[in-house]
């Protein structure tokens, strides 16, 4: 499918806005060159890069100027003694994990999902307002230009509620403030789904039609999987499908970080608190410590342990006992301070290379269970096909050692259906979500791709009474023709599990809708419903188990004539006269996003006014998966007496 150039952005600029760090590519679609990353950041050191920077705020303790932000937050300099930091915020966007890291105990946490909104849209107006003095200082201004922001969304958030909460964030960060008419800002690919592009445009990776490729993407605070089958091995133009639903869990670097606190924070409880100042502690009894109460949270997110972790398992990371200095943490320690029972020598505290290896391993252990979990799915469904190749991405999937112990246990227990799985790494670990996004946004505007979607999505509806498949009380009588029966709180299903879709393409469903000829009210409703059933388990109607509703869409066609809708009954004898209002509701779906079209005799409706309103269920957008969702209960909109809803059309298929 190709694009008309001048409907092309000038840009494309993906953001993958972490747990831990935010990587940004951009392309310009003119250019041969698919993705180029920035990587100067305010803070680095002169003549240097980084290919992503901090999630990180500083804010100011006296709450005047702006946060500072990223680098900026030197964790091992003096920003925590004017400045509040704030840090892993992202992932309590969603408010289930949120409650579980409450009933951890998990420290310096957002108090409600609304602060994590906040510090989401303030950090995000830091990158928007960096990006754009950085490509306008190599592209010239961008007021007039067209550009895309396209934003990955992580997994682990399956339900629509969180994701336009991450919507409204952008949209009140700025990125589409310059100018809303030329600039755009939306959600694209699952962090797995963007991986998996990355991948298959590396023409190192050995791609055949049919093979199935798991991504592991396994990042600060979220591990996403996902099965995909190659349909097209072009590495310049790859076609891939979603072979399952990508699945997300709570698997991170950042718990990397906790087991370390811990470990630190039960050495220090081993030992009573001595108020004596560090500086005169030396030759105090050793069976007190003198240490500040926030010393394990410092010496977690010190620079001295985050290379530890990042250099962990190669060839430069070998020796048996690991020293941090403690003066760097900017919290008073001396250089020469002692502790032997804390095992702190010459002002630096000892880590065995076992200790370090275990927190590294209980993260493994998890990673490799979810990795089992995909493998079965193939044995289950597809018995017949096994996984080709297992790619490992992200800042945790980039580590050598991560790569190792996956590649070692899968040699001493392979699975039935990975007997030749090739276990790599991506080439790029840190940005392959980025550049995937990037990369597939480019292909789509330039030559069209297709994705698949693993939610379904309904339009509640009523259609023609049959008694044999309808239940009695489903059943209505038109009021305009009572040899006209209706079956009630039907489901017309737009997608379903499975289906292949065009994402720059839509779901059409068309409708009618009955009026008086003195009836004034032409803006009507229209619900969408959602379920997470597999194709052949899909409820036909709302009562059923397993289908929510989604959202109301109020389709505003006040300001069309009588004359444009089709009269009934136009002879006396023929009953009373109304008319037949017929609309098309086409829903745009992609990876990450839902978007409404309301179209009238044949062209897209928008007059005087906003012609589409979207109101989401508080329940049914944050509707989960089977295994994590509640059923909903409740009224399920029937009037009185049986009448139907008023967000019912008659369904014209």
């Amino acid at each position: 499918m190709g694009t008309n150039q001048e409907h092309l952005p000038d840009f494309v600029v993906g953001i993958d806005f972490g747990q831990t760090y935010t990587g940004v590519v951009w392309t310009n679609l003119t250019n041969t060159n698919l993705t180029q990353s920035l990587q100067d950041w305010p803070g680095l050191p002169p003549n240097s890069v980084e290919t992503k920077v901090p999630t990180k705020l500083a804010y100011p303790l006296d709450g005047g100027s702006e946060p500072r932000w990223g680098f900026l937050c030197d964790s091992d300099d003096e920003s925590h003694e004017v400045a509040v930091v704030r840090e892993h915020f992202k992932i309590y966007l969603d408010q289930d994990s949120l409650t579980a890291a409450r009933t951890r105990g998990v420290r310096d946490i957002p108090e409600t999902v609304d602060e994590a909104i906040k510090l989401t849209q303030d950090y995000l107006r830091q990158i928007y307002q960096h990006v754009k003095f950085s490509l306008e200082s190599m592209t010239g201004s961008w007021k007039e230009r067209k550009v895309e922001f396209v934003f990955s969304l992580p997994t682990t958030w399956s339900n629509l509620d969180t994701t336009n909460k991450f919507k409204e964030a952008i949209k009140k960060a700025g990125f589409t403030a310059d100018n809303p008419e030329k600039h755009s800002a939306q959600l694209e690919l699952t962090e797995a789904e963007a991986a998996a592009v990355y991948v298959a445009t590396n023409p190192q990776v050995p791609l055949s039609k049919g093979a199935i490729i798991l991504i592991c993407d396994a990042g600060g605070g979220t591990t996403d999987l996902g099965l995909i089958e190659v349909t097209s091995p072009d590495h310049l133009a790859p076609l891939l499908k979603q072979v399952a639903a990508v699945r997300g869990v709570g698997i991170g670097s950042t718990m990397i970080d906790r087991g370390f606190e811990l470990l630190v924070q039960r050495r220090l409880d081993s030992f009573p608190y001595s108020p004596h100042p560090l500086s005169l502690s030396i030759g105090i009894g050793p069976e007190y410590h003198h240490l500040p109460e926030d010393f394990a949270h410092k010496l977690a997110r010190g620079s001295s342990f985050l290379s530890i972790k990042h250099n962990f398992g190669t060839r430069a990371a070998t020796q048996m006992v690991y020293k941090l200095p403690l003066d760097r943490l900017g919290l008073g320690i001396p250089p020469d301070y002692e502790h032997r029972g804390l095992k702190i020598e010459g002002g630096k505290m000892l880590f065995a290379k076992e200790e370090i290896q275990q927190l590294f391993d209980a993260q493994i252990k998890g990673i490799i269970i979810q990795i089992g979990k995909q493998l079965d799915w193939m044995r289950n469904n597809r018995p017949n096909d096994g996984v080709n190749i297992l790619v490992l991405s992200g800042g945790l999937g980039g580590s050598q050692y991560v790569k190792a112990k996956i590649q070692e246990h899968y040699s001493a227990y392979p699975h039935p259906n990975a007997q030749n799985m090739m276990i790599l790494k991506s080439q790029e670990p840190r940005l392959a979500v980025v550049k995937g996004l990037v990369i597939d946004r480019r292909q789509k505007l330039i030559s069209g791709t297709a994705t698949l979607k693993s939610r379904i999505y309904g339009v509640l509806c009523r259609a023609p009474f049959d008694p044999k498949i309808h239940a009695p009380e489903d059943l209505y009588y038109d009021k305009f023709d009572k040899k006209q029966k209706w079956a009630i709180m039907q489901i017309d299903w737009l997608i379903k599990k499975g289906d292949t879709i065009d994402t720059d393409t839509s779901k059409e469903r068309t409708f009618s809708r009955k009026l008086q000829t003195d009836d004034e009210n032409k803006k009507w409703d229209t619900t969408i419903v959602i379920s997470h059933e597999d194709r052949q388990n899909l409820p036909s109607s709302l009562r059923q188990r397993g289908a929510y509703k989604l959202c109301v869409i109020q389709s505003n066609l006040s300001s069309v004539s009588e004359k444009e809708f089709d009269l009934k009954n136009r002879k006396p004898w023929q009953g009373k006269k109304y008319y037949i209002a017929t609309f098309a509701v086409r829903v745009i779906i992609a990876p990450a996003d839902l978007k409404f079209e309301l179209w009238f005799k044949g062209m897209r409706y928008n007059r005087d006014h906003d012609p589409v309103q979207v109101q989401w269920d508080e329940v049914g957008s944050a509707m989960k998966p089977p295994a994590e969702v509640v059923e909903l209960e409740g009224d399920l909109g029937i009037e009185k007496g049986g009448r139907p809803r008023d967000d019912e059309w008659e369904s014209l298929r």
